[in-house]
């Protein structure tokens, strides 16, 4: 349903035309006045890195074994990553195409980006997001050219995390893809469309949202939300020295208010890992410190705000069965984010919240005494005791609000006896 208009629309496109009137070649003269020098040039390799690596967090480091995980070996389309689990290295070769597919697969944040990190995907696609009708994901051989505002260039659009699409959809509903029909045929990145498409195809599972795909450029849109046009008049307006008489329009230019959302984006990531460390403690017995992903974060996050959604993740945990544990430890050493421990009395334990679903310790154990088994999904949704003392206060606020209403209807049922004898 279309939104009503009112007269701060009517401001804006007045606004709008005469800035086309008034400067009819817009960035065309720009461009011609610019220093050649200066001018910005497509150039794909700016969207692409070598990944840095961590093998201390590798899965098969961990286990010690290269029958876990192998995620990253498996997505990468020149097999240029070669992983020593006895000599704890991973290998990056010269035959890296840069594609980012490798950190979009690995659960534990062994292929460092300064561009693909979780959190700085989730930033650049919200703040787009936020901003814009349309947030278009594409890749550098889709687009070919300078991106506009509201256009985010990967090295592959496979690079995105399930847990990064599954965090943004829960919040925003106009992301796009746009890849040209038969454009990943003919990709040197062969496994790019088979990983981007089940990172999508998951996370909106999980999500119960979508995300639109165009195939013909002259389909996108790069037109601002219409909350951002309004804010970032009366901002402008603001900063003028003039007022608009239109109650509730924000008094802060739109980018200021994305930069805000972002902002408290971050701070609630920092918000949910202190209220997790809390409750279920920051390190183990053992003294190990327990880690937790970008991704995982993300993921946390997003529940937190909606924790129906929690419901759609079938979450399974290592089980111990006591009479074939002989409490060699190798369960707990094969775990790079220790989500598991034996504790001091020789009971193993995992913290669901923490735990990816590795299978590392089950697969592991020499004597096949961990199983996986389904754990409730609700566990990932942390108790927030700020939000569980609000709502015993206003529990409180509204019985006394009930007994004052009930004492003044007695009051008055007292009057109107006393009146009518």
């Amino acid at each position: 349903m279309a939104e009503e208009r009112d007269m701060l629309d009517d401001l804006i496109d007045i606004q709008e035309d005469w800035q086309a009137l008034s400067n009819p070649f817009g960035g065309v003269l720009d461009t011609l006045t610019q220093d050649p020098s200066k001018v910005k040039v497509w150039d794909p390799s700016e969207y692409k890195e070598v990944p840095r690596t961590n093998a201390v967090t590798c899965l098969q480091v961990a286990a010690q074994t290269d029958e876990v995980c192998g995620l990253c070996q498996q997505v990468c389309p020149t097999a240029a990553i070669e992983i020593s689990p006895i000599k704890k290295r991973v290998i990056i070769t010269e035959d890296c195409r840069r594609c980012g597919l490798c950190s979009g697969v690995c659960p534990t944040g062994t292929f460092l980006t300064t561009k693909l990190a979780a959190k700085v995907l989730y930033d650049r696609i919200a703040r787009v997001a936020a901003a814009y009708e349309q947030a278009i994901i594409t890749c550098t051989r889709a687009l070919g050219r300078l991106p506009k505002g509201n256009e985010i260039v990967l090295p592959c659009v496979g690079a995105v995390p399930t847990q990064v699409w599954f965090a943004l959809l829960s919040e925003y509903g106009n992301l796009t893809v746009y890849l040209p029909l038969g454009i990943c045929d003919r990709c040197r990145t062969i496994t790019g469309e088979e990983a981007y498409a089940d990172h999508i195809a998951e996370a909106e599972e999980l999500s119960d949202a979508s995300v639109g795909l165009e195939v013909d450029e002259k389909d996108l849109t790069h037109d601002y939300t219409r909350a951002y046009k309004r804010s970032q008049f009366v901002g402008n307006m603001a900063r003028a020295g003039m007022t608009v008489a239109t109650a509730g329009v924000p008094v802060l230019a739109g980018a200021q208010i994305v930069a805000k959302r972002i902002k408290d984006h971050g701070q609630q990531l920092l918000d949910l890992q202190r209220q997790i460390e809390k409750a279920v403690g920051a390190k183990t017995d053992g003294s190990k410190r327990r880690v937790l992903t970008q991704e995982r974060k993300l993921v946390l996050a997003a529940i937190q705000k909606q924790p129906e959604l929690a419901n759609n993740f079938s979450l399974r945990v290592p089980v111990c069965d006591w009479s074939l544990c002989t409490m060699c430890g190798d369960c707990t050493r094969a775990c790079p984010v220790h989500a598991c421990e034996i504790d001091s009395s020789g009971h193993f334990s995992v913290e669901p919240t923490y735990c990816i679903n590795c299978e590392a310790c089950m697969i592991v154990c020499p004597e096949c005494a961990i199983e996986m088994e389904p754990c409730d999904p609700q566990e990932l949704v942390v108790p927030d005791e700020n939000a569980e003392k609000l709502a015993v206060r206003r529990a409180a606020l509204e019985q006394r609000k009930q007994e004052a209403r009930a004492r003044a209807k007695k009051a008055l049922d007292a009057v109107e006896h006393l009146a009518e004898t």
